[in-house]
């Protein structure tokens, strides 16, 4: 069941998983008002669209900036920064202690949510195995979430 207060615009994000972005606003000018959240990931980020996504936030639209982000702290908090001044809804970044913790630092005083992924869903035991890690997938997800509850804790 879906929750009363959540517009059925708002239950579907649209992937703008496009070349360009005069392909994204044709394709957002299809949609018109049955859609109100989109999705802006690498390809269409780095063809110029992170300044579409402050154009819908600016027209009311919800973004999610799909960019998993993963460096040192510093440079996690000056992208958060940044996307959060873009008006975007959430943003992705990868759940190791130190990027969570300044992305969430970082994004403080601004309406931008902070999703962390923990394992990406292409990988299997093999491929976490060659990077070193002695974790199966359904473990190393489990250790993020609990360093995820950890955080939480110490940031306000």
């Amino acid at each position: 069941m879906q929750p009363a207060n959540i517009a059925a615009s708002d239950r579907l994000i649209v992937a703008l998983d496009l070349p360009s972005v005069a392909a994204a606003e044709a394709m957002i000018a299809r949609l018109g008002e049955a859609v109100n959240f989109y999705k802006i990931g690498y390809q269409l980020g780095f063809a110029g669209g992170l300044p579409l996504a402050r154009r819908l936030a600016d027209q009311g639209k919800k973004v999610f900036v799909d960019l998993k982000l993963h460096d040192i702290g510093n440079t996690v908090a000056r992208g958060v920064e940044s996307v959060a001044a873009l008006g975007a809804t959430f943003l992705t970044v990868h759940a190791y202690p130190q990027t969570m913790k300044a992305a969430v630092e970082a994004r403080a005083g601004s309406d931008l949510k902070i999703l962390a992924v923990t394992v990406l869903t292409s990988y299997d035991d093999g491929d976490l195995h060659a990077a070193g890690y002695r974790l199966s997938v359904s473990d190393l997800v489990g250790a993020r979430a609990q360093q995820r509850r950890c955080l939480a804790s110490t940031v306000s």
